[in-house]
């Protein structure tokens, strides 16, 4: 009977502290299942009803007429006291931390029907500690005898509640949720690390075959470890022949500058707003912002702690990806594929909010968490009719860009441009030239294109992600180009054995990739 008094009075001071000496009284056996129950759920009952009585007790001394803060918002409290919002607040904070005090006095301070909530107390409290007794003591047994995997699961489960729980909260994300289970409908948005699964396969026969797990590092050799990941941005910028029209005008900047000494440096090579600014070091979009005055460009600095880049903002209208290879035995390379770059836009109607718009679109409400993040200010602005929302700027798939399949777009005129660029670039084999450019008709000529971005060996032919490819294409596609970055690797090793590649500098960056969770990671 001590027992049953300690925890029940356990309830009256914390709540789960009682739970948990009765999960383990009942692990000791000194306390029945039953016992254990009866004193939660009484207690919890008991102090839940305390505590409604406590807001009922407060209106009746008139509270609500002796401050002006309830005078200001009376209409507000009746239309509460009346709205199904409060019932549903009043079992959901039975399992939120921090929200039941609050919750459970304003329903006595609203004068929610008393019998109402006693019986929907009685029935949360019910299941709540029914759980809780259940689960404790399932928990308890199969912690002592397999530890491991408990500990495995807490951690995946704290893992789940650490990504969810930001999406719950907000009402826009919570939208964006419903709807994040058409990403499993199509491959275009399936995770990397499903996706690549079989070229993981893949590429282990490659290693098998080169005898080498490492032969993709050696394929473009002027750069740390092929372009792979990690590789900057400026090692292959530096080399194009500024006098180009294909080149756009590029600083770089060393992480220590502060915002005077930027804006010496901006003034001596004339740069002027708007232009981009990146990190040298980035991968896929991440942190690429348009900055249009200083208070964005000081903005920027005050989050980013790496290498910057600073580029002239190319004013062409639209974007490719033009994929690039060239084995080292022979003097030309080819045109491997072009993406053609769509950036999507909503068109306002008057009547209907920016986010309810994106959610409409059939495919901006498949990774609407995205445009949710980058739009977040003006959500809940309704755009005016026909005006035309971009959602995204950026030419990357993760950040939102439609890649579309371009290879029509590849002609012997193009061809000889790219290679003429390439060339520029000392020992560069295996990468994709991302340009800016008028039309498609000056494309396929050669012509009216800027260069914003090269990439080396870990960048791939991403036409693959048009929504008509076939699976099984895209994966023949990846196939080729894997097999064509291992036997350039292979040649440069055999003509040059002493290349060296950074291997933990390559997993360094991986793992900075993977747990990266900047203010910056959505570009704008």
């Amino acid at each position: 009977m001590s027992y049953f008094i300690s925890v029940f009075l356990g309830t009256f001071v914390l709540e789960d502290l009682a739970l948990a000496s009765g999960i383990a009284l009942m692990a000791d056996g000194k306390m029945s299942f039953m016992t254990a129950f009866w004193a939660c759920f009484l207690g919890i009952s008991i102090g839940d009803v305390g505590l409604y009585l406590i807001g009922y007790l407060a209106s009746l001394f008139g509270v609500e007429k002796r401050f002006s803060f309830f005078k200001k918002y009376h209409s507000t409290f009746y239309n509460m006291r009346n709205s199904k919002t409060l019932t549903y607040s009043i079992v959901i904070s039975r399992i939120l931390p921090g929200t039941r005090f609050i919750t459970y006095v304003g329903a006595g301070f609203l004068r929610y029907p008393f019998l109402k909530f006693t019986l929907l107390t009685l029935a949360s409290v019910f299941l709540w500690v029914l759980v809780a007794l259940s689960g404790g003591k399932t928990l308890t047994l199969l912690f002592m005898d397999h530890w491991l995997w408990v500990v495995i699961l807490f951690l995946i489960a704290l893992h789940l509640l650490k990504t969810l729980l930001p999406q719950l909260i907000h009402p826009w994300q919570r939208k964006a949720l419903l709807h994040s289970w058409r990403k499993w409908t199509h491959f275009e948005f399936w995770p990397a690390w499903f996706y690549y699964i079989p070229i993981a396969g893949y590429y282990i026969y490659f290693s098998m075959k080169h005898r080498s797990f490492l032969m993709p590092f050696y394929a473009n050799p002027n750069v740390a470890n092929a372009g792979l990941l990690g590789e900057s941005k400026w090692d292959f910028l530096k080399y194009l022949n500024t006098n180009d029209l294909t080149t756009l005008k590029t600083l770089k900047i060393a992480d220590s500058v502060d915002f005077l000494q930027l804006m010496q440096t901006l003034q001596k090579e004339n740069f002027k707003y708007p232009f981009i600014v990146k990190p040298d070091v980035g991968q896929r979009g991440f942190a690429v912002r348009r900055v249009k005055n200083d208070f964005e460009l000081t903005d920027y600095l005050l989050l980013s702690h790496f290498e910057l880049i600073i580029q002239k903002l190319s004013l062409l209208p639209k974007e490719a990806g033009i994929f690039y290879i060239r084995q080292p035995k022979e003097d030309h390379g080819m045109v491997f594929s072009i993406t053609d770059k769509i950036f999507p836009f909503v068109v306002g109607d008057g009547k209907t909010k920016l986010g309810d718009l994106i959610i409409k679109d059939q495919r901006a409400r498949v990774i609407a968490a995205t445009y949710f993040e980058r739009l977040s200010e003006k959500l809940d602005t309704v755009p005016s009719v026909n005006e035309i929302i971009y959602l995204s700027e950026c030419g990357n798939h993760c950040q939102g860009a439609i890649f579309k399949n371009g290879n029509h777009l590849i002609s012997k005129a193009l061809t000889s441009e790219i290679e003429r660029i390439a060339q520029q670039i000392p020992d560069f084999y295996f990468g994709r030239f991302d340009v800016r450019y008028l039309d498609q008709e000056s494309l396929v000529n050669g012509k009216n294109f800027e260069i914003v971005e090269v990439n080396g060996a870990g960048a791939e032919a991403t036409h693959i992600w048009d929504a008509n490819t076939k699976l099984i294409d895209a994966y023949k596609t990846l196939f080729i180009q894997w097999g064509y970055l291992f036997e350039i690797g292979a040649q440069l090793r055999t003509r040059n054995p002493h290349l060296k590649i950074k291997l933990f500098s390559f997993l360094k960056e991986c793992a900075r990739v993977y747990f990266r969770k900047e203010k910056l990671s959505i570009s704008s």
